[in-house]
């Protein structure tokens, strides 16, 4: 039941996991914590600091000795932390918690394979077998593996997802991922208008001046102005013969790097070759990036539109789900099958383990068993499925909710008992009217509990009665016993 109760239950719907403790245990706090998240996304951000300084010492030779030392100790201190971890979501959540079933759960299974492999095994397991039967171990192998913890930085999204602060960083990853369909085919796309370029640069371009080249070459030119001429010519050609160097080199056009340097030597050979180049600028910078910017404000735009939409679905998801939850729930309570639930049934739930947790999870404690029981009846001893049902959906949230909900059957309750008043009230107008002609109370919300309260004391003759009568007024007939 993750959808329903305090804010803890709401974060155990998003790990996926079936706590196998109490909800209000130690432990299961401490998991369920924003903080907890948020210091393990710290631990890893530092763990990634440190495997840039060794990457950093491993090159630069020139380091302080005990910087070495150090970078292990605190390799060890993470995969300590990383491991611990490990351990305390097993316990909460059991053993489903990381097997690959859903979405959710392959993540899961992804993040503890990282710890187990790159931290207890390469880190603890492996040093340890090679150190007890004397094996030779490649440092350097081990390290590399190391890096794949990096991947761990992913867990950064939940933390930008669940905390506030930041919101601007989760709608940044939100709309890189809503992007990578439109990234893949904008490279499609350049890619094959870069190839159909590069066709045709090579037969129109790079083989005249191979032409050219050759020519040069052939005359065996002395003078400075030819030999200068020949090499920028066999500089142009070394990056720019074959499609792969060609389209590279159109690449580097695209995006916008020094490209006129050989362009202008192409041009002292080739005059027309600007309408080349600048039409491969027109179409593939001008056009499709703007094209590629304007799609993916679109599909901003159009996600954003689609948001009400979507909440919707979720809500009317969520509905279902907690509709089948509680018929669940409420088939396991019924053991008689009668499609109504006794106070003795009700009770018995909240005394068998498995079902008092999944009371906890819907933020009930054993000690409130009574007042739920007759907060969910409309007094009749049992409770029918559709007062079941209401209750506990309007009861869905947090405890100020149950709260609200409370004071409402109460102001029910009262306004009940007012209209009996009432009834009774009429009643004895009409058996001693005269009772009524002087000194008459008016019924509303606000008397009508002292005027029950005084009119019990009067049929049952053990108060001192209503109050006196003003100078000159008749006192009232006292009512008869019989009454």
């Amino acid at each position: 039941f993750p959808s329903w109760g305090s804010r803890s239950v709401r974060v155990f719907r998003w790990h996926s996991g079936q706590p196998q403790s109490n909800h209000k245990s130690l432990v299961a706090r401490l998991v369920f914590s924003t903080h907890f998240e948020v210091f393990y996304t710290c631990i890893i951000l530092l763990n990634c600091g440190t495997m840039s300084i060794d990457a950093h010492i491993q090159v630069v030779h020139n380091h302080p000795a005990f910087l070495t030392r150090a970078l292990l100790i605190c390799d060890h201190i993470f995969t300590a932390l990383f491991f611990i971890e490990f351990l305390l979501k097993l316990k909460v959540f059991g053993w489903r918690f990381y097997w690959p079933s859903s979405v959710n759960k392959r993540w899961n299974f992804l993040d503890a394979s990282l710890v187990l492999s790159t931290g207890v095994l390469v880190t603890w397991i492996v040093p340890l077998f090679a150190w007890t039967f004397g094996l030779s171990l490649d440092a350097e192998s081990i390290k590399i593996l190391n890096v794949l913890r990096t991947a761990r930085l992913a867990r950064m999204v939940r933390v930008a997802q669940r905390v506030h602060a930041f919101k601007e960083a989760w709608m940044l990853i939100r709309g890189l991922s809503d992007s990578v369909r439109t990234l893949f085919w904008t490279c499609v796309v350049v890619c094959f208008v870069t190839y159909i370029f590069a066709i045709f640069g090579l037969l129109a371009i790079i083989m005249p001046l191979q032409e050219r080249y050759n020519e040069l070459l052939s005359q065996q030119a002395t003078d400075e102005d030819s030999l200068e001429t020949v090499l920028k010519l066999e500089e142009v050609l070394e990056i720019s013969t074959g499609m792969d160097q060609l389209m590279y080199t159109l690449i580097q056009i695209l995006m916008g790097d020094s490209y006129h340097s050989f362009t202008r030597t192409i041009m002292k050979h080739l005059q027309w070759s600007w309408l080349y180049f600048y039409s491969y600028i027109a179409v593939a910078v001008l056009v499709l990036m703007n094209l590629v910017t304007a799609i993916i404000v679109d599909n901003a735009l159009s996600t954003s539109r689609m948001d009400e939409e979507s909440q919707v679905k979720q809500k009317e998801m969520a509905k279902d789900r907690d509709i089948r939850e509680l018929k669940k729930l409420f088939d396991t309570m019924d053991a008689d099958g009668s499609g109504t639930l006794s106070w003795d049934e009700f009770k018995d739930s909240f005394d068998d383990p498995e079902m008092s947790k999944k009371w906890v999870l819907l933020d009930f404690q054993p000690g409130e068993c009574r007042e739920l029981f007759s907060l969910l009846d409309d007094g009749d001893g049992e409770i029918a499925t559709e007062e079941f049902f209401d209750g506990l959906r309007r009861m869905k949230g947090l405890a100020q909710s149950k709260d609200i909900f409370r004071m409402q059957k109460c102001i029910v309750h009262v306004a009940g008992m007012l209209e009996e008043v009432k009834d009774q009230v009429n009643t004895l107008k009409h058996l001693r009217p005269q009772v009524f002609t002087k000194r008459a109370v008016p019924i509303s919300p606000s008397s009508g509990s002292s005027f029950a309260s005084t009119l019990h004391h009067q049929l049952l003759g053990n108060s001192p009665g209503p109050d006196p009568p003003e100078p000159g007024e008749e006192p009232p007939a006292a009512l008869p016993e019989q009454l």
